[in-house]
C-alpha cells in the first residue's frame, strides 16, 4: 500500500508542479504536426431525380478510394455549388493531399407513415493538395544583447 501512495503523491507533484510551469513557459521545439484552414468551392451537377433529396453529405480522406469521414452537411437550396472549410493537419514543409465525395440524402417512403433517412453511394471522387508551411515566419537572424 505505500508504493501506491507514493505513486499517487508522485503524480499529483507533477500535476501541481510541472504542468503549471511547462504551461507558462511553452516550448521552443519544433511541432510534430502543422495546420492549414483551407476553404474551396465544391460543385457538383444536378441529379436527375430531385424529389426525395432533402441535403448533400460531404466527406472525405487522406487516401484515394476510402475510408471517409463526413465532414459537412450541405442544405439543399437549388443551388449546386457549397464554400467548405478543411483544417488539414500534417508534418511541417509537406504535400498533404485530401479525397472528397458527395452522398446525396433524404427521407424515403417504406410503406404508410413510415419514411427513413437514407443516403446514396458515394459520387466519383475530387482531391487537392495543400503545402503544410514549415514555419509561419522566418527566425530573427543574430539576436545578442548589445554593450552600454
Amino acid at each position: 500500500m505505500k508504493i501506491l501512495e507514493r505513486i499517487l503523491i508522485l503524480v499529483l507533484a507533477v500535476m501541481i508542479f510541472v504542468v503549471p510551469i511547462s504551461l507558462m513557459f511553452p516550448s521552443n521545439y519544433p511541432t510534430i504536426a502543422e495546420a492549414a484552414e483551407i476553404t474551396k468551392t465544391f460543385a457538383w451537377d444536378e441529379p436527375s431525380d430531385l424529389a426525395l433529396i432533402k441535403n448533400w453529405e460531404m466527406h472525405y480522406g487522406t487516401t484515394a478510394g476510402g475510408p471517409y469521414a463526413k465532414l459537412a452537411d450541405i442544405a439543399k437550396d437549388g443551388d449546386y455549388e457549397s464554400p467548405v472549410t478543411v483544417d488539414i493537419t500534417g508534418p511541417p514543409a509537406s504535400n498533404q493531399t485530401r479525397y472528397f465525395v458527395m452522398k446525396a440524402c433524404g427521407d424515403v417512403p417504406k410503406g404508410g407513415d413510415i419514411v427513413e433517412y437514407e443516403c446514396s453511394e458515394f459520387s466519383n471522387e475530387a482531391s487537392f493538395t495543400v503545402w503544410i508551411p514549415a514555419n509561419k515566419f522566418q527566425v530573427p537572424i543574430n539576436f545578442r544583447i548589445l554593450p552600454d
